[in-house]
C-alpha cells in the first residue's frame, strides 16, 4: 500500500509487507524491500534451519528485521513470498501489482488469511516445508542420571518431567503453524489437551526411527531405553507398544517431509464430539494440511503411480496411532490416578490430564480417521 510523503502527496512510497520498509519491487510475488529480497532467496537457497529463541512473534520491522531470523522468514512465507513466481518488469516497477498478475503469479493473500496455508500454488511446497522444518522443536534432554540403579518409579518419573517440558514446547510449535491461531482459542486448547501424548510417542517414533533404526527407544541424547530397561515392571508392555511406531517408521520408512506433514494431521485428529467453536476453519486446515502431506509424498516419490499406495500406507499409519496410543493414554491416566505408585508428574502435565481425563472417560472426544475400521 501506499503511504504519504513529506509534501502530503500520497502514492508515493510503497512499504515492504514483512518488515514496513520501503518498498523496492515486487519480488518473488509480493511487494518487499531489497533486503528481504534477498534474506528470503539465500533462506530458501540455503535451507537454513532457523529457531526463535523466543515465542515465534518477534516483532519484525525495519530496525528489528536481523534480530530474528526464524520470525522473519516466517513473515516472508505469510505475506506469500516464492521463490519460483515470475518476475515481469511491470512488476518490478511497482506497476500494477495487484491489479496486473499474470496467470503464473501468486497474488499477496488478504491479512486475515495470511496466515492459513495457501491452496493450489504447488510453487510453494518447498518454503512451506521449510516452515515446518523452522518451527520444528530442538531435542530436549532428560537429565537422567544413569549411574543410578534404574527403578520403574524412577524413570516414569523422569519421564514424566520431560514429556512436561516437551508439551510445553509442543505449545509453542502449534502457535507458529500456520493457521493455528485462526482457531478460538478455546479450540486450540482442546485439540492440544486430546493429542499431547500422540504428538510425544509419534515424535519418540521419529527419533527412534532416526537415531536407533527402531531398535531402542531414543526418548532423549541422555535417555535411551535399551532391551534391558524394557524388562522393568509396569513399563514392558509400554515400551511395545512405543516400539511398534518406531518399527512402522523403519517399515515405510518415512521421509522427513512426511513426518513434519503428519504430526500436523496427529495434531488436527481428536475433536469433541460436539464440534469445535470454530469448526470450519478446522476442517479447511485440516484438509490443508492433508494436501500438503500428498505433496510430501510426491516430492519423495518419483513414481507417480506409487503416490496413492504411499498416501493409503502414511494415513493408515495415522490412523493406527489412536489404537497404539491410547494404551498408553489409559496407562498415564492409571499412574495419575494411583498415588501409591509414586509416581510424579509436573505441574503443567497434570493440569493438562485433569482437563482431559473427564472428556476421555465420558466418551465426549472422537478420533477423526482416514479409514474405516
Amino acid at each position: 500500500y501506499s503511504t504519504p510523503t513529506s509534501t502530503g502527496k500520497t502514492g508515493t512510497h510503497k512499504i515492504c509487507l514483512v518488515c514496513s520498509d520501503e518498498a523496492s519491487g515486487c519480488h518473488y510475488g509480493v511487494l518487499t524491500c531489497g533486503s528481504c529480497k534477498v534474506f528470503f532467496k539465500r533462506a530458501v537457497e540455503g535451507q537454513h534451519n532457523y529457531l526463535c529463541a523466543g515465542r515465534n512473534d518477534c516483532i519484525i520491522d525495519k530496525i528489528r528485521r536481523k534480530n530474528c531470523p526464524a520470525c522473519r522468514f516466517r513473515k516472508c512465507l505469510m505475506a506469500g513470498m516464492n521463490l519460483e513466481a515470475r518476475k515481469t518488469k511491470k512488476l518490478n516497477r511497482l506497476k500494477g501489482c495487484q491489479n496486473s498478475n499474470p496467470p503464473e503469479m501468486i497474488p499477496s493473500p488478504p491479512v486475515e488469511a495470511r496466515s492459513l496455508v495457501p491452496k493450489c500454488m504447488p510453487q510453494l511446497v518447498p518454503t512451506m516445508l521449510s516452515l515446518l522444518k523452522a518451527i520444528e522443536p530442538d531435542t530436549l534432554y532428560a537429565g537422567y542420571d544413569s549411574t543410578l540403579p534404574d527403578t520403574s518409579t524412577r524413570l516414569m518419573t523422569s519421564l514424566n518431567r520431560l514429556g512436561g517440558r516437551q508439551v510445553i514446547s509442543a505449545v509453542k510449535w502449534a502457535k507458529a503453524l500456520p493457521g493455528f491461531r485462526n482457531l478460538h482459542l478455546d479450540d486450540q486448547m482442546t485439540l492440544l489437551q486430546c493429542s499431547w501424548l500422540f504428538l510425544m510417542t509419534f515424535g519418540l517414533g521419529w527419533r527412534s526411527y532416526q537415531q536407533c533404526n527402531g531398535n531402542m527407544l531414543c526418548f532423549a541424547p541422555d535417555l535411551v531405553v535399551n532391551e534391558e530397561r524394557m524388562k522393568l515392571p509396569f513399563m514392558a508392555d509400554q515400551f511395545e507398544q512405543m516400539l511398534k511406531i518406531s518399527n512402522e517408521f523403519v517399515r515405510l520408512q518415512v521421509s522427513h517431509e512426511e513426518y513434519l506433514c503428519m504430526k500436523v494431521l496427529l495434531l488436527l485428529s481428536t475433536v469433541p464430539k460436539d464440534g469445535l467453536k470454530s469448526q470450519a476453519v478446522f476442517d479447511e486446515l485440516r484438509m490443508s494440511y492433508i494436501k500438503e502431506l500428498g505433496k510430501a509424498i510426491v516430492k519423495r516419490e518419483e513414481n507417480s503411480s506409487q503416490n496413492w499406495q504411499r498416501f493409503y500406507q502414511l494415513t493408515k499409519l495415522l490412523d493406527s496411532m489412536h489404537e497404539m496410543a491410547g494404551g498408553l493414554l489409559s496407562f498415564c491416566f492409571y499412574t495419575f490416578v494411583n498415588k501409591s505408585l509414586s509416581v510424579e508428574f509436573p505441574e503443567m502435565l497434570a493440569e493438562i490430564i485433569s482437563n482431559q481425563l473427564p472428556k476421555f472417560k465420558a466418551g465426549s472426544v472422537k478420533p477423526l480417521l482416514f479409514h474405516q475400521r
